[in-house]
């Protein structure tokens, strides 16, 4: 079976690293893009199982990304979960009124990745047990 994409638009070098590394771990394929135009292509021909958006990428207008994604036939029903600083209220609004399918913090991002993958990225199920190195 083909390991699931999952696609990240995370222009921060650090994070993504930091993604790339847990979903790999965790038997994903990552997918990293660091900005919309790269979202939104890789999102139409790849087919993820799962979008994960950092709300804080610089130069992005992330909430209009999210809209396109889900404005489009081909990719609405792509989980969509964006992430971002916790004290920054005004992203999460805009990110859910965009249509992410959730928006959580960075901590809980990178505390319970594996949880988020099992919810938002069912067809992966199961390998909800990390790869032997």
């Amino acid at each position: 079976m083909a390991e699931a994409i999952v696609l990240a638009l995370v222009p921060d070098l650090m994070f993504a690293t930091r993604i790339e590394s847990a979903l790999g771990y965790l038997g994903y394929r990552p997918l990293i893009v660091k900005d919309a135009a790269g979202l939104l292509a890789a999102a139409h021909i790849q087919a993820p199982a799962l979008v994960l958006v950092d709300l804080a990428a610089v130069g992005v207008d992330v909430p209009a990304a999210i809209t396109a994604l889900k404005a489009s036939p081909v990719t609405r029903a792509i989980p969509l979960v964006a992430f971002g600083p916790h004290l920054d209220e005004a992203a999460r609004a805009a990110a859910r009124a965009a249509g992410a399918d959730a928006v959580v913090a960075n901590s809980k991002l990178a505390l319970d990745l594996p949880g988020l993958l099992a919810r938002y990225a069912p067809a992966n199920e199961s390998r909800s047990e990390p790869r032997e190195p």
